[in-house]
C-alpha cells in the first residue's frame, strides 16, 4: 500500500513538472517570433514599437525583455508579463 501511495505522489509531481514546463516552453516560443510589434504596459502612455526585432520571456523571473526604438534610438525594455500587451503588426 505505502508504494503505491508513493507511486503516486511520483508520479503526480512529474505530470506537474512537465505541465510547467510545456506552459513555459509555449510562452517563450509565442515571444521569441520575429517581427514587427506594438507593446502596451498597463499605466504607461507610451505605446512601444518593436521593427525587426523580436520580444523574449523570461517566465521564471516574470518579464519580457525586448528593445524598442525611443526617440530614435534602440533602447532595451524590460517589463512585467502580467502588465503587457503585445499586439504583432502585419
Amino acid at each position: 500500500m505505502k508504494r503505491l501511495v508513493l507511486a503516486a505522489i511520483c508520479l503526480s509531481a512529474l505530470v506537474l513538472q512537465g505541465c510547467d514546463k510545456i506552459n513555459n516552453a509555449s510562452r517563450t516560443m509565442d515571444t521569441m517570433l520575429g517581427g514587427d510589434y506594438k507593446v502596451y504596459i498597463i499605466g504607461h502612455s507610451k505605446v512601444y514599437s518593436i521593427k525587426n526585432g523580436k520580444v523574449t520571456s523570461v517566465p521564471e523571473k516574470g518579464y519580457y525583455v525586448f528593445y524598442a526604438t525611443i526617440d530614435g534610438k534602440k533602447t532595451l525594455v524590460q517589463t512585467p508579463i502580467a502588465t503587457t500587451v503585445i499586439e504583432k503588426i502585419d
